[in-house]
């Protein structure tokens, strides 16, 4: 069955599942009754809760990589690896969620503290929806899923795009224990069925497939509400792993290979919430990577800002 095909197959059973649940469960509380889901995002494993009808979250990371290499000559050799990632939530329903990812990526080479290679550029975005199919109100776990659409907005001579559009589909699940722990799954298949040659001149394509997973134990270490105003403290310890198929130059045709990483990641983050149900979250991770495609030292920076677009629910 060709791609789209099957992206337009999946859409539909979504919209079946949504208008069967309408039937059979008992509407949800408004967006406007209750107040943002805090965390609902860690570093590198996401969740299974979505936005509030009419509530946008806004989540900004910066990623920080780098290697350092002893050259048969004696000389230092430092290759850096930076990522820009954006992405934006909005609840459409209380069930449904529409999902924007705009990344940017960038590498440097330095030789003895001398810069001799630097590339940014746009990466491929995404757009999608995910669907609430459980709530922890109504089974042991939060569960949503949804398809994506890849769009090819990254550079393929600067490697970070495939020059082709694709699909993906993100599942999610998490478990709160109502006490100091919580715990996030997360998964997403995405494919490009025509991704560029990276060989100049080279016409050929490559349907590329690649898969990530992450989980992620949460420990709410402080929540406090001091005048009306809540402040949070969590800790995060996160594992993951990424495959993903690349195409390679070659003399005259490229060829296609898979690469498999690890990481471990512990991370940090404080969270503000207001009176008016705004909510700001700054956190800082640090991913070590395991095995030779991770990155050895590491740093990340996130920044998440959500608020409700209604106005507060009155008695």
């Amino acid at each position: 069955m060709p791609p789209w095909r099957l992206l337009r197959l999946s859409l539909a059973c979504l919209l079946l599942a949504s208008a069967a649940r309408a039937q059979t469960r008992p509407p949800s509380p408004v967006a406007s009754e209750v107040e943002p889901e805090e965390p609902d995002f860690a570093f590198i494993a996401g969740s299974a809760y979505l936005q509030g009808k009419n509530s946008v979250q806004f989540i900004h990371q910066t990623a920080y990589g780098t290697r350092r290499f002893r050259e048969p000559d004696g000389s230092r050799r430092n290759e850096d690896e930076f990522l820009f990632f954006q992405r934006a939530e909005y609840g459409l329903t209380d069930r449904w969620e529409l999902d924007l990812v705009l990344p940017a990526g960038g590498s440097r080479a330095r030789l003895n503290g001398r810069t001799v290679a630097s590339d940014y550029a746009l990466a491929d975005g995404r757009v999608g929806v995910r669907y609430q199919f459980r709530t922890e109100g109504q089974a042991r776990f939060a569960l949503a899923m949804g398809p994506q659409v890849i769009f090819p907005s990254g550079s393929v001579r600067k490697g970070t795009g495939n020059g082709s559009a694709g699909f993906a589909w993100d599942v999610g699940a998490s478990k709160d224990f109502h006490g100091p722990l919580f715990v996030y799954l997360t998964s997403n298949y995405h494919a490009t069925p025509w991704a560029a040659d990276t060989t100049p001149g080279s016409p050929r394509r490559f349907l590329l497939h690649g898969a990530d997973w992450a989980v992620a134990l949460g420990v709410r270490a402080i929540e406090r509400r001091i005048r009306g105003h809540k402040h949070d403290l969590h800790l995060f310890l996160e594992g993951g792993g990424a495959w993903e198929q690349e195409v390679e130059p070659g003399p005259t045709v490229g060829e296609q290979r898979g690469k498999l990483s690890w990481v471990f990641s512990p991370g940090i983050r404080y969270g503000f919430l207001t009176s008016r149900r705004t909510l700001l979250e700054i956190g800082v991770a640090t991913p070590i990577g395991l095995g030779p495609n991770g990155p050895k030292r590491s740093m990340v920076i996130q920044f998440q800002y959500e608020i409700y677009l209604t106005p507060p629910a009155r008695d």
